[in-house]
């Protein structure tokens, strides 16, 4: 299968690529399939929709702080001890079960959760599926609070990795990386 990619928003603008020479010759080396240029071809095209799908659900349970979901999300199997999770501002969580147990207390101790995904690209390359994107991100942090004081919604930013690997049962999340990102305030 040829390597593909598809961006859904993504930055681009490069025109140098530093002594590598041009981005363009880059991307058009790596497999990048403009909508311009008529696509991907047909497995790719289907691996990209099925990857979008995976990463969609991924959110969904998050929101819906839907363990048995997310438990269905994540990668098992004989690679299941290589999945790792980082959460903004946490340390990295290694290992299905403690991923798992990870997302757990997110969801235990977030009574809302909303994700507005932007700037997705998809790369694909056999048996790997690498997604780049934007969580914009709107949480309740009323965790423990009381009627007294209610507590408050909040909302951010991470800048997030997400690999996904094909199994058996279709692609799987490996390996989720969200980084907060710090808003700048004005003078």
């Amino acid at each position: 299968m040829n390597p593909g990619s598809f961006d859904a928003g993504g930055a681009g603008g490069f025109e140098e690529y530093g002594e590598y020479g041009e981005f363009d010759d880059f991307e058009e080396g790596f497999g990048v399939y403009p909508p311009e240029d008529g696509g991907p071809p047909p497995q790719v095209a289907a691996d990209i929709e099925a990857i979008t799908e995976a990463n969609e659900e991924f959110y969904a349970a998050a929101e819906a702080g839907d363990l048995d979901r997310l438990g269905a999300i994540w990668l098992s199997g004989p690679f299941e001890s290589s999945v790792q999770c980082v959460h903004p501002g946490w340390a990295p969580v290694f290992g299905r079960e403690d991923v798992l147990r990870s997302w757990a207390v997110v969801c235990a101790n977030t009574p809302f959760l909303q994700f507005f995904l932007t700037d997705v690209r998809i790369d694909v390359v056999d048996r790997i599926a690498v997604v780049s994107l934007t969580e914009n991100i709107i949480t309740d942090m009323s965790a423990g609070s009381s009627e007294d004081d209610p507590g408050f919604i909040a909302g951010g930013r991470a800048t997030t990795i997400n690999i996904f690997r094909r199994a058996d049962e279709g692609w799987r999340l490996w390996m989720h990386h969200a980084s907060a990102v710090m808003e700048s305030v004005e003078d």
